[in-house]
């Protein structure tokens, strides 16, 4: 039986890879239509992380959350390799970005999935306003800072809330989009009002109704069967390898100090990363890809891979370790796909790595749930 995606998703997921363009961009915003598009920006993890809700309850279904667990654990840690990318020791500055943050979102995710079923995405709300009591309490979580709880990057409160907010709209559609227009509607009661600011990183009561709104009545749009192109939905299929390309793009093109013109940079950095992962894609599929097949090789070139990303902050010239973190981060986007197989290998104590079968077959899951990975 061939396998199918449900393409919302990827839809979804490139609009997401089209915003990260503009967050990262860092053009001039001299105008009132530059400045609302890089705003616009600032919503590209709330796309990303529905999604990530949706697929996390697919891959719960087809393995054990224990296996969904340990993958997550080591996409975390492969995931330090972007905050090398830009610099920084993060054995000095711990920091939880996207990376972390989806690893901790899928794990809870589907943990409240396994306890509750699906109608854990009512629960949406709750991971915000838990992030809000602790706020005007002045809750301090010393170990748990930057991770659990702001102040930080990506922590799992209030983050979770776009997780579930995800699952609460792919099974709960009709209620979703209504309750997406809800929240439209009070934001602009907000602007009205007066106090329609939205803060990312302090996340307040604007920026989440408006992310609310953005990723409820996109997902109610894309949901629609329209005639998707391949070509249209090729970064969001490949969103993680698009995640790494995009910002070398953008890093070369400001070491060049070529213009930070909008209409110069958005469509050059969209041809240029989508041109590396084609050709990363190719030479990856040449050199690496047959070597993962085995479950030795390839524990060996993850626990190698794993442990340069860890030793390099310590071991590597600061001016190197973007560019070794770049190398791992690449390597890390390109075959995720067989790490998750590998862990599922190990599970099942098998001597080769699956195919496309999960331990449970796929073929007996509904059309949309089949062929995605864990970190789809």
């Amino acid at each position: 039986m061939p396998r199918e995606r449900d393409y919302a998703l990827d839809l979804l997921k490139t609009l997401g890879c089209l915003l990260m363009v503009f967050a990262h961009s860092h053009v001039v915003t001299n105008n009132w239509f530059t400045h609302y598009v890089v705003f616009s920006g600032t919503f590209a993890p709330v796309l990303f992380f529905g999604v990530c809700g949706v697929t996390s309850v697919f891959q719960l279904r087809s393995r054990p959350w224990p296996v969904l667990a340990t993958f997550y654990a080591l996409f975390f840690l492969l995931g330090l390799s972007f905050i090398g990318i830009k610099g920084v020791n993060f054995w000095r500055e711990p920091q939880c970005e996207i990376f972390q943050g989806i690893a901790l979102g899928v794990v809870a995710t589907a943990l409240l999935v396994r306890l509750l079923g699906e109608k854990s995405g009512f629960l949406f709300p709750l991971p915000f306003l838990l992030y809000v009591l602790c706020k005007k309490a002045v809750v301090t979580t010393p170990v748990m800072a930057g991770f659990l709880f702001p102040p930080g990057l990506f922590p799992l409160f209030p983050w979770l809330s776009f997780f579930l907010w995800g699952v609460f709209c792919y099974w709960f559609r009709r209620m979703g989009f209504l309750l997406a227009l809800s929240a439209a509607g009070t934001y602009l009661s907000l602007v009205v009002a007066g106090k329609g600011h939205c803060e990312k990183w302090e996340m307040n009561a604007g920026y989440f109704l408006l992310g609310l709104a953005l990723y409820g009545l996109l997902f109610g749009l894309c949901s629609i069967r329209w005639r998707v192109p391949q070509w249209l939905i090729y970064t969001g299929k490949h969103s993680l390898l698009f995640f790494y390309t995009h910002y070398l793009v953008l890093f070369l093109w400001r070491a060049a100090g070529l213009p930070l013109l909008p209409l110069l940079v958005w469509p050059a950095t969209l041809a240029g990363a989508v041109a590396f992962c084609l050709f990363l894609t190719e030479v990856n599929q040449l050199i690496v890809s047959p070597r993962l097949v085995y479950p030795r090789p390839a524990a060996i070139f993850w626990g190698l891979l794993i442990g340069i990303i860890l030793f390099a902050p310590t071991m590597v010239p600061p001016a190197a370790l973007p560019w070794v973190s770049y190398g791992c981060g690449f390597l890390f986007a390109l075959n995720y796909r067989a790490l998750n197989k590998l862990v599922l290998c190990v599970a099942c104590h098998r001597e080769s790595l699956p195919g496309n079968q999960s331990y449970r077959s796929k073929a007996a899951l509904p059309p949309a749930q089949r062929n995605y990975n864990l970190a789809d």
